[in-house]
């Protein structure tokens, strides 16, 4: 006989409980696996789709990082899985150039990007009297080029790192020079002293000349200071 109790009444809801936070449980579980595998739901389309990953690693720390308007505050490192398509991506802080990138992600791709450097905004020149430094102006390509990958040629109008062309310019180019890192290159194009990454992004002004006579200049005290001559003076100015 069954028992016609308030328990056996109440069986087929407890029963219905259990089964729903069971799957309620087993969906979060599939849920955190996939998106620990990167799985992400695309909005747009509202399917399924495998993320690619950004990787940004920069100098100085402690940064504001937007992707297409959406900013974080990051310390050291940046990581992140992005669904499939076209992101502006930029890294900023006060006293510094903005470090800018565009760039398409794709399912299963990895983007690293993990030399990234902020030069000043608010660069100071001024009469470098150090010997020691000046001393460095004497023969610096060769101290720095000593584990380059490729060969840094330029041309009248053009850098190249082997044979791949990283820029072309309209203005002559006097001379360029790896930076410490063999990730940028400093050049010297009419009156400005520029840097470069290999890629051919973020060109940015580190000094300014007297003329577009051409110069000696290098990189010095861990890729912080450029020396440089200017006319019969030699300068630093604190690029970092």
């Amino acid at each position: 006989m069954v028992r016609n109790d308030r328990r056996t009444r109440l069986l087929p809801k407890i029963i219905f409980g259990q089964f729903s936070v069971g799957l309620i449980v087993a969906c979060i579980s599939l849920g955190i696996i996939f998106y620990a595998e990167g799985y992400r739901l695309n909005f747009s389309t509202l399917k399924i789709v495998k993320t690619g990953v950004l990787y940004l690693e920069f100098q100085p720390h402690d940064v504001t990082v937007t992707r297409n308007n959406l900013s974080k505050n990051k310390s050291s490192n940046f990581v992140e899985n992005l669904t499939p398509g076209f992101y502006n991506i930029s890294i900023s802080k006060p006293g510094f150039i903005p470090w800018q990138l565009q760039l398409q992600v794709q399912s299963q791709s990895v983007n690293d990007y993990s030399k990234i450097i902020l030069f000043r905004s608010d660069v100071v020149t001024a009469d470098l009297i150090d010997q020691n430094k000046i001393a460095l102006l004497s023969a610096p390509t060769d101290v720095l080029a000593t584990n380059a990958p490729d060969q840094l040629l330029f041309s009248e109008h053009e850098i190249w790192i082997g044979s791949d062309l990283v820029t072309r310019f309209a203005g002559t180019i006097q001379k360029a020079i790896w930076y410490p890192d063999l990730s940028h290159i400093v050049y010297q194009q009419g009156k400005e002293l520029r840097v470069i990454e290999i890629s051919g992004k973020n060109d940015t002004l580190l000094a300014t000349l007297s003329s577009d006579k051409p110069t000696i200049f290098v990189i010095g005290n861990r890729g912080t200071e450029l020396y440089f001559q200017d006319g019969d003076q030699y300068k630093v100015a604190t690029i970092r």
